[in-house]
């Protein structure tokens, strides 16, 4: 299946997401106010970080010997093993939240959350196991409908609660508990089924846990590097501010990591097929297209985001947190660009060669930094402090990351197209910057087509990204297929 294939199919998905993570910034901050949508972004750190601590090793596992498992015709030993594992990760993950529930019992807002919290584990451990196995089989349609019903109907249901039932915090959470469940019982049903006849081989387990808990490790330092902040900024700051920055992370960090997860996501099965068949040479080079479109698509958000981050702000953003949010915006943009091209690109050598030991030792140094920087930062810069913390955090995580990983797999970097599409993203800010200041959404529609209007034609103009030839190539194979 081609990458343009893969895109397309995924898109519903990336589209899901884009409105969950935007109207979900232009709902809760209104319905919930500064300090319950803080005290929200916190529980949904808590919950990533316990999630990734217990189960992630095994998800990860199961999507990486998947090709291994199919290939020897043993798949449904895999979901038998991958089942078995989720089951008993889970419950690790549920020990640390009764843990953590002890702990917080007394804080207002946090000990009725963390049963919510342990179900969102549970159910989205399921959930989770049977899109990793969706993604590896290239199942692309399935995915792409999970996924898509799962995120807009938990933002949905959880708008609905915050609005008629006003549960504060957890009501984002409620939402996507009931809608996470429904589908988890489908796909649980699925895997079960998949799983029939299927024997766990001795040794399985040890060979998944190696590969598996390295890559946790590395994601834990990942969410280190992108949510100790929060914890900081509560203590040093207070809630309010949490809901500040989470607002400002909602609309510029998460919609670009979102445009650079969806061709990477939509490109990693087929090098991960390409490396096991030809090696990492052939692998490294097959990444060249995926690392051009990650830039194609990523870089003009990430540019368009800090440009329009005043009227975009006053459209999106309710008015508790606004003021602080729009400030924190432009740089968090292209924080953002770091940590996806961290994520999805930087990180693949590690992945193909399972060398996830060495990616999460690498990772030790941008999450002290972070951790460090946001220590020295915000007792004397405030809000703004974390915010330079964290791009200089992704920034030195993404070119460690790169440089060690050329010793593993040598990506091949579009050099000439990645300045061809900086060029392109440049010649913005002119067109946008002329604009009348009409203030809210008025002005933000107009830059926004301005600005993409403009990239568009000098990506085209340039052929960034290849994107002239192929537009070419499209028209003339629908001229043939016409002919």
């Amino acid at each position: 299946m081609s990458l343009l294939r893969h895109l397309t199919g995924y898109a519903p998905a990336r589209l899901a997401h884009a409105i969950a993570a935007f109207g979900g910034v232009y709902v809760f901050t209104r319905l919930l106010g500064a300090e319950e949508y803080g005290r929200y972004a916190l529980l949904v750190s808590i919950l990533a970080l316990v999630h990734t601590v217990s189960v992630t090793w095994a998800e990860a596992a199961a999507y990486r010997f998947a090709g291994t498992a199919r290939e020897q015709g043993g798949l449904p030993s895999h979901y038998s093993l991958a089942l078995r594992l989720i089951g008993v990760s889970s419950l690790g993950g549920l020990i640390l939240l009764a843990v953590l529930w002890l702990i917080l019992r007394e804080v207002p807002g946090y000990g009725p959350a963390i049963p919510v919290l342990g179900a969102l584990l549970v159910s989205g451990s399921v959930l989770q196991l049977a899109q990793e196995t969706h993604r590896a089989e290239m199942r692309v349609a399935r995915y792409s409908l999970n996924e898509t019903a799962h995120i807009l109907g938990g933002f949905g249901l959880g708008a609905l609660v915050a609005w008629q039932l006003g549960l504060g915090a957890v009501s984002p959470l409620v939402g996507l508990l009931v809608s996470r469940a429904v589908i988890a019982l489908r796909e649980g049903a699925w895997l079960r089924g998949a799983a029939k006849g299927g024997e766990v081989r001795s040794g399985a387990s040890r060979a998944w846990f190696a590969y598996g808990v390295s890559i946790a490790g590395a994601l834990v330092l990942d969410i280190v590097l992108s949510a100790s902040d929060r914890f900081l900024i509560a203590a040093f700051l207070g809630e309010a501010s949490v809901g500040a920055y989470a607002a400002g992370y909602g609309v510029a960090d998460k919609t670009v990591l979102m445009l650079c997860a969806w061709p990477a996501i939509a490109a990693s099965p087929l090098l991960m097929a390409r490396f096991e068949a030809d090696g990492p040479a052939a692998a490294g080079n097959a990444a060249k297209d995926m690392i051009a479109t990650v830039l194609f698509i990523a870089m003009p958000a990430a540019t368009g985001l800090a440009l329009v981050a005043q009227p975009l702000g006053e459209a999106m953003i309710g008015e508790a947190v606004r003021s602080q949010a729009i400030g924190i915006v432009p740089w968090i943009a292209f924080a953002g660009l770091f940590n996806g091209l961290l994520v999805y690109i930087a990180s693949e050598p590690y992945q193909l060669t399972r060398r996830t030991g060495l990616r999460a030792g690498l990772m030790l140094a941008p999450a002290l930094l972070n951790i460090i920087l946001n220590l020295l930062l915000l007792p004397r810069l405030g809000l703004m402090g974390a915010v330079y913390a964290t791009v200089i955090s992704y920034a030195l995580g993404f070119l460690l990351l790169a440089l060690v990983g050329r010793g593993l797999v040598k990506l091949a970097w579009p050099w000439v197209g990645a300045a061809k599409i900086a060029l392109a993203c440049a010649m913005m800010a002119p067109v946008i910057w002329a604009i009348p200041n009409l203030g809210g959404w008025p002005q933000l529609l107009l830059e926004a087509a301005a600005g993409g209007g403009t990239y568009a034609l000098v990506a085209f103009a340039l052929d960034a990204g290849g994107v002239r030839g192929f537009v070419k190539a499209r028209m003339a194979s629908k001229s043939g297929q016409h002919a």
